[in-house]
């Protein structure tokens, strides 16, 4: 565990990184913010950081924790006499919770071709409105685009930042950019994002914000459309592009170049990420949206 104090007391934040153990922008986030606070120092308040949570998910290059693909941050609160995941999971929630957080923010990587993002618990998982109120307060003061997340691909109060937010304290992740190395880009953003939340928060004062804090409603995070065939999949659109209803934002094709499919925005939006390989399949994710309502 990393702390940075602060003489006069104030907000406990927590940033967790490397929970998937093949997403290392996060841990480069965490050097960058501690080596920022140790010469500049903080107001008030303190920051605590595990900057490296899948040790063993790290050593092998690997989203879990073991052979068995646990995935640790579906684990969350966690159960002292359950899996391994779990344990280590209700190590880390006690931890958390025992210093009466303000903050927790934890930081994780996307696809290699992807824009940085605050996802967020949609609204029916916060415990009461002053959590969520707050919890948008510190997520706008980001200046990342604010998407929330679905319950219907996995259950949010299983997620660290899940399980934080239904215990009634605000958390929230950053998807910083690719994964699987460390992108210079992501992790500046991240970096940045973190430092101006801090700044929000009157724990620092030597940071000034390149950007403005968001006030606009987060978008719907979806992995729509799917493919419904295999083959070459070449992208129409780039990460950060605006879409259309309608809009071609991929096209499958045989060996021999014929077109199988075009996969077709459900929904204005955002385009968040695509996928990291050129083969695709039925049913595979290709795409990750930030959906207007």
């Amino acid at each position: 565990m990393l702390v940075a104090e602060s003489r006069r007391p104030g907000p406990v934040v927590w940033l967790t990184a490397c929970i998937h153990g093949d997403e290392v922008g996060g841990t480069a986030i965490v050097h960058d913010v501690f080596g920022l606070l140790r010469k500049e120092g903080l107001s008030r308040g303190s920051v605590r950081a595990f900057p490296l949570i899948n040790s063993m998910g790290f050593e092998n290059v690997s989203r879990y924790i073991n052979t068995d693909r646990e995935d640790l941050n579906r684990c969350f609160p966690g159960d002292p006499r359950g899996s391994l995941g779990e344990q280590i999971a209700r190590r880390l929630y006690d931890a958390i919770m025992k210093s009466e957080p303000s903050l927790v923010i934890d930081l994780h990587n996307d696809w290699v071709q992807s824009i940085p993002y605050i996802l967020l618990d949609p609204p029916q998982a916060y415990p009461n409105a002053r959590t969520e109120r707050r919890t948008l307060e510190l997520a706008r003061a980001t200046g990342l685009l604010l998407v929330e997340d679905s319950d219907v691909f996995h259950p949010l109060r299983n997620t660290l930042a899940g399980a934080i937010v239904d215990a009634g304290v605000p958390a929230f992740t950053i998807e910083a950019g690719g994964a699987y190395a460390v992108v210079e880009e992501g992790v500046a953003a991240g970096r940045d994002a973190v430092l101006s939340t801090l700044r929000s928060m009157e724990m620092i004062d030597w940071f000034l914000p390149a950007g403005h804090p968001g006030t606009g409603k987060a978008l719907r995070y979806t992995n729509r459309p799917l493919c419904s065939t295999s083959g070459l999949i070449r992208f129409d659109v780039q990460p950060g592009q605006e879409i259309r209803k309608g809009q071609i934002l991929a096209q499958v094709f045989s060996a021999f170049g014929s077109r199988e499919e075009s996969l077709l925005a459900t929904a204005d939006g955002f385009v968040l990420g695509l996928e990291d390989h050129a083969r695709v399949l039925p049913g595979r994710e290709v795409i990750a949206v930030a959906e207007q309502s």
